[in-house]
């Protein structure tokens, strides 16, 4: 994620509730760990096969529509009645407008055009909050003041509403501003508009990390909830986050998971976190949570989780990024999750820059249900040949999993 300035009007905490102060929970203890033996890392399930890269965005041209840097965030399809596909895409920028969100159409995932915006160049639906880099005193301490990115979006359950989770992203601390650091936590928005999602109204953070966000700038990059993935399974909506510690000495970052019944909309309030064993002790705002990807050495650093049930497989599959490239882990629980398995070795390590960095993967099988695979289908990324000096673009690659 890129959290840069934006040209948008400042939203003060007058008009939204940004800009009060994230609750959290002090927490003392270290939430527990699940570690692999190093040699256990291929799955004895299934693996992937992918076929030759293709780019699909490439900035300054028509196909790119207006965009840049885009996808900032993996792309969770929603089917329409007509077989199209909607997908609320993260900058970047879009429009103009930096850590937004726009939304744009597809049919076949190959192709796209804008549902916000003109016929060739897509405008935001959802903006972060304060302008500027930093912005205006009056909203520079917003949870989403520096970037706002949806997760997922679904149906609220009135049937008629949307409900969006979304990175929201400060470089606040305290009297300080993130020189590189920034925290974030995962929010709810609502849009009353009909099926679009043209329209949103903020409804405050709904999962933060074990820490409180650092009063002084931690200078190391991400430290939160970060940029998460969703699934609705089971009369639930599970939001499977990376935890990036602040305080020294909790190690680096671990997958972790919190849900929320359906029939909360998933309300501020409403969340626990999966804490030894079980949901329902450990709230979404500040609780404890265990890591439910398991570690092992040829993955560090785990994050943008993202989530599709496989008809092929019959189990959840997550999809993730680490600094060797990507992986994939099944599970027929959403808690019980199988060892990494990588299917993409990274040229270079991921994220090091002026270094190709392939980041952002969600899969898609044309003609399925958003977040519904089957064997085969797309890969959908976001690269970059050199990374934090060139921006990244949409690209695919064919998909193909194999049973063992």
């Amino acid at each position: 994620m890129a959290a840069l300035g934006l040209t948008a009007a400042c939203l003060t905490p007058a008009a939204i509730s940004a800009a009060a102060p994230i609750p959290v929970t002090a927490q003392t203890a270290a939430p527990p760990k699940s570690t692999l033996h190093p040699a256990d890392t291929a799955s004895l399930y299934a693996s992937i096969n992918l076929g030759p890269s293709r780019q699909l965005f490439n900035v300054g041209n028509p196909d790119a529509l207006g965009m840049k840097g885009v996808p900032d965030q993996p792309l969770t399809p929603i089917q329409q009645p007509d077989g199209s596909y909607h997908l609320f895409i993260v900058g970047g920028t879009i429009g103009g407008m930096l850590g937004s969100t726009g939304l744009i159409s597809t049919r076949d995932f190959l192709t796209y055009t804008p549902l916000a915006g003109s016929s060739t160049e897509a405008q935001t639906v959802f903006n972060r909050s304060c302008p500027g880099d930093p912005g205006p005193a009056a909203c520079v301490g917003n949870y989403d003041a520096n970037y706002a990115g949806a997760d997922l979006v679904f149906p609220a359950s009135n049937g008629k509403d949307l409900l969006m989770l979304y990175q929201a992203v400060t470089k606040e601390f305290g009297t300080s501003y993130g020189s590189g650091a920034f925290y974030s936590v995962v929010a709810l928005a609502k849009s009353t508009d009909g099926t679009t999602g043209a329209a949103w109204t903020r409804l405050g953070p709904v999962i933060t990390g074990s820490d409180p966000k650092p009063t002084t700038d931690p200078k190391n990059g991400a430290t939160g909830a970060d940029q998460s993935g969703a699934i609705v399974a089971n009369g639930y909506v599970y939001d499977f986050y990376p935890y990036f510690p602040s305080r020294p000495g909790e190690g680096g970052s671990t997958i972790q998971v919190a849900r929320a019944p359906l029939s909360t909309d998933g309300a501020p309030g409403t969340w626990t976190k999966y804490y030894n064993g079980a949901f329902g002790t450990q709230p979404g705002l500040g609780g404890l949570g265990s890591q439910v990807i398991p570690t092992t050495r040829v993955c560090t650093r785990p994050a943008q989780p993202w989530l599709a049930f496989s008809t092929y497989l019959n189990r959840y599959v997550m999809v993730f990024v680490c600094e060797q490239g990507w992986f994939f882990s099944t599970s027929t629980d959403l808690v019980n999750w199988a060892a990494p398995t990588q299917f993409f070795a990274a040229p270079a390590s991921e994220f090091n820059h002026n270094q190709e960095t392939d980041e952002n993967v969600s899969l898609v099988t044309p003609g399925n249900a958003g977040q519904v695979i089957g064997q085969s289908g797309y890969v959908l990324y976001a690269s970059t040949p050199a990374w934090g000096r060139t921006p990244h673009e949409l690209w695919m690659r064919p998909f193909t999993f194999e049973k063992k």
